[in-house]
């Protein structure tokens, strides 16, 4: 196994950084890996774990930032969706070129799978396999529902917000101005209004609801940040981690998903 730093540029020529993971031996397919919101591809658990077991079978790995995270220039208070999608096209091509293979599979967590969500159909025809690790698909509930969460925590800390009753606490005129301030703190950055302004009436679910693509949904059972009942498309092949969070990480967690999702990819 051969592991090497690999550089790009995004448009605004800000350096993004991955991790490409690569067999001794023929590549057959290469895996792009795509992190969630505030989170990096690089040095997260799942990611790596998949490619240390995807690599003993031919397959090359990408586990890169988008900027602002991890290893990658720029500043995150900047990031859309779009701004993530042109980055995402940005690595495939420098992928591909580095292992000479066109089709691909794709591994998205949370927000990732929006960004992924938001570039399908330009890339089609060169993605084998998906696999969506808690996809947060339904952004125009869930930024609602997580404004309504951080609201309630100031206003009345006793009153515990689930995906059942946020909507008889939001008050959408209140969301609405809240999505216009600028600098707005999230867990360790800033970030502009436009990633609010564009996203708060995007569901991506019915991007995926497409027969000819072969997916694999993965999702926790316990997952409070993004609901398992948020979702508004169902998938044909499906894991429920039992005691499953966001993160899906935890070594009785990953138990219950890894090899499973490793024999989906190759099989």
């Amino acid at each position: 196994m051969n592991t090497k730093l690999i550089e790009f540029s995004n448009t605004e020529n800000q350096d993004l950084r991955g991790i490409v993971t690569l067999p001794v031996g023929e590549i057959k397919i290469g895996t792009i890996c795509l992190h969630g919101f505030e989170r990096c591809s690089t040095t997260e658990k799942k990611f790596k774990a998949i490619a240390d077991n995807l690599v003993n079978n031919g397959v090359a790995t990408l586990k890169f930032d988008f900027s602002g995270c991890g290893l990658s220039d720029g500043d995150f208070k900047f990031t859309t969706i779009e701004k993530q999608g042109l980055e995402f096209l940005h690595a495939i091509e420098t992928f591909q070129q580095k292992i000479k293979h066109n089709r691909m599979f794709v591994i998205a967590h949370s927000f990732g799978a929006c960004v992924l969500a938001s570039q399908l159909e330009k890339i089609y025809d060169k993605i084998e396999k998906i696999v969506l690790l808690a996809p947060a698909l339904n952004q125009k509930e869930l930024l609602r529902y997580w404004f309504v969460i951080n609201q309630m925590k100031k206003i009345n800390p006793i009153i515990e917000i689930n995906w059942e009753n946020y909507n008889n606490y939001l008050i959408e005129e209140k969301f609405l101005k809240d999505c216009e301030k600028n600098d707005k703190m999230m867990k360790v950055n800033y970030i502009n209004p436009e990633y609010f302004l564009t996203g708060k009436d995007f569901d991506f679910s019915n991007i995926f609801n497409n027969p000819n693509l072969q997916i694999l949904h993965i999702h926790g059972n316990k997952d409070s940040a993004v609901p398992l009942d948020s979702l508004n498309v169902k998938f044909k092949n499906q894991i429920i981690v039992d005691g499953g969070d966001h993160d899906l990480e935890k070594p009785n967690q990953l138990d219950q998903w890894l090899q499973k999702a490793i024999n989906f990819l190759l099989n």
